[in-house]
C-alpha cells in the first residue's frame, strides 16, 4: 500500500517537475531571442545577484519540510499552526532586512552593474523577498505531502512565468517585462501555495497553539538548520564548481564547449528531483515514528539510478540528436563530453538521494562527508586539468566514491 503510494506521489511530482522545468527552459529560450545580448546580459545578471543573495535561505524548504513531516507524522496539527506562523515572522523580518539592504545600496548597486537607473535592483530586492517565502509555502505542502498543490503551485509560477514574459516583453518593456514576469508569477503561485495552508495558519482557538519556544524546542530546529545550511549548498558545489573552474582555466571557446555539453548533464541530475522531494517528508514520519526507514531509501535509489542511467544512456547513442534539441546546432567538440558527464551526473544524482536521506534520519555528522568531497574536487580539478575530459573525469571519480562512501555508511549504520 505504501509503496503503491510512493509511486503515485512520485509519479504526480514527476510530471510537475518535468513540466516546471520546460516552461523555465521555454522562458529563457524566448528571452535569449527577444532580447538584445545587452538587454539578455542585464537580465542574467540581475537573476544571478538575486540568487547570491538569497543563498542563505536555500536550505530553508527542506528544514520547513523536515519539521512538518515530523509533527505531522505525531499528529500534532497545534504544533505546524505554531511553527508556521513564528518561523513565518521570523522569515518576514529577514526578508525585509534584505530588502531594505538593498534598497539603501541600490544606488551603488546600479552603479557596479553598469544599470541606467536603481529601480531594477529594487525590483530585484522584492524578487528576493518573494524567493524567501515561496519556498517556506513549499516546503509546509512538501512537509504535509500535499503533492498535488505543491506540483500545481510549481507549474503555474513556470506557466505564468513564461506567459507574462511574452506579453509584457512583446510590449516593449524589455528587461522590465521580463522581470515583472518572475515577480507576478511568482506572488500568483505564493497565493495559490498559501490557500493549502490556510487551515494550519487560521486555526480555531480552542485548537491553537501558543507559541511557546520551550514547546516547539526551536534549539532543536536551528541546530537542524546549520547542517542543513553546510549540506545542500555543499551538493551545489558539487555539481557546479567544475564551470567556474573550467571558464578559469581554458578558454572562452572551450569554455563555451563544457557549458553547452554540461546542459546534458543538468538535465540528468535533476531529472530524478521528483522522487527526493516525495521521499524526503515520508521518511522523516517513517523516522518520527521509530519505523524502518531504509526499505524507503532502498526503493527511491532504484528509481534514481532507472531515470538517471536510462536517461545517461540516451544521451550517449544519441548525442547528436540531444546537443541538437538543447543548443538549436551540433557541436562536435561537445559529443566526447557527453558519456563523462552523463555517467558523473547519474552517480552525483544517487548521492543526492543519500543527503537527504541523511536529513530525514537526522545523521547529521555524514552529511560533512559532503563538504569534504567540495574540497576534494576542487583540490583535483585544480592539480588536473590538462583538458576538459581530464575535468571531467575527476568529475566521474568524486561523484562515483562519494557514492561508494555513502553506500558503505548507510550498510554500517543499518548493521549497527
Amino acid at each position: 500500500m505504501k509503496l503503491d503510494r510512493l509511486i503515485k506521489d512520485a509519479g504526480i511530482m514527476f510530471f510537475a517537475v518535468t513540466t516546471a522545468s520546460v516552461f523555465n527552459l521555454l522562458f529563457q529560450l524566448f528571452m535569449v531571442r527577444m532580447l538584445n545580448p545587452v538587454d539578455f546580459g542585464i537580465l542574467n545578471t540581475l537573476l544571478s545577484m538575486t540568487i547570491v543573495i538569497s543563498m542563505p535561505l536555500g536550505p530553508l524548504q527542506a528544514v520547513v519540510t523536515k519539521f512538518v513531516a515530523g509533527f505531522k507524522a505525531n499528529n500534532q496539527s497545534f504544533k505546524i499552526h505554531a511553527f508556521l506562523l513564528l518561523f513565518l515572522k521570523k522569515i518576514l523580518i529577514i526578508s525585509i532586512v534584505v530588502f531594505l539592504l538593498v534598497l539603501i545600496c541600490s544606488n551603488k548597486i546600479a552603479v557596479f552593474f553598469k544599470l541606467e537607473n536603481n529601480l531594477m535592483v529594487i525590483m530585484v530586492g522584492f524578487m528576493m523577498l518573494l524567493s524567501a517565502l515561496l519556498p517556506y509555502n513549499l516546503g509546509g505542502l512538501q512537509g504535509l505531502q500535499k503533492f498535488k498543490s505543491l506540483g500545481a503551485a510549481s507549474i503555474i509560477n513556470a506557466v505564468l512565468r513564461l506567459a507574462f514574459g511574452v506579453l509584457l516583453v512583446n510590449l516593449g518593456l524589455r528587461v522590465w517585462g521580463a522581470l515583472t514576469a518572475i515577480v507576478m508569477a511568482s506572488l500568483i503561485a505564493l497565493l495559490f501555495s498559501f490557500i493549502p495552508l490556510k487551515p494550519y495558519f487560521f486555526m480555531p482557538r480552542k485548537e491553537s497553539f501558543k507559541l511557546d519556544e520551550k514547546e516547539l524546542d526551536l534549539k532543536a530546529i536551528y541546530r537542524y538548520f546549520l547542517p542543513a545550511f553546510i549540506a545542500l549548498p555543499s551538493f551545489g558545489l558539487l555539481t557546479s564548481m567544475d564551470i567556474v573552474l573550467v571558464k578559469h582555466y581554458f578558454s572562452p571557446m572551450e569554455a563555451g564547449y563544457y557549458s553547452v555539453a554540461q546542459m546534458i548533464g543538468k538535465i540528468i541530475l535533476f531529472l530524478p528531483g521528483a522522487v527526493t522531494m516525495v521521499m524526503f517528508p515520508k521518511i522523516t514520519e517513517n523516522y518520527t515514528r521509530n519505523e524502518e526507514t531504509v526499505h524507503i531509501l532502498k526503493k527511491c535509489l532504484i528509481a534514481v539510478a532507472t531515470l538517471s542511467f536510462s536517461a545517461g544512456l540516451f544521451c550517449v547513442i544519441f548525442p547528436e540528436f540531444v546537443l541538437k534539441i538543447l543548443s538549436g546546432r551540433v557541436l562536435l567538440e561537445c559529443i566526447p563530453l557527453v558519456m563523462p558527464f552523463s555517467l558523473s551526473m547519474s552517480f552525483f544524482a544517487l548521492s543526492s538521494v543519500f543527503l537527504y536521506y541523511h536529513l530525514s534520519v537526522h545523521n547529521m555528522k555524514f552529511i560533512y562527508v559532503f563538504l569534504v568531497f567540495v574540497i576534494l574536487e576542487a583540490v583535483l580539478i585544480i592539480l588536473f586539468h590538462r583538458s576538459l575530459l581530464e575535468v571531467l573525469y575527476v568529475l566521474c571519480a568524486c561523484s562515483i566514491m562519494l557514492f561508494i562512501v555513502n553506500t558503505l555508511g548507510i550498510k554500517k549504520a543499518v548493521k549497527a
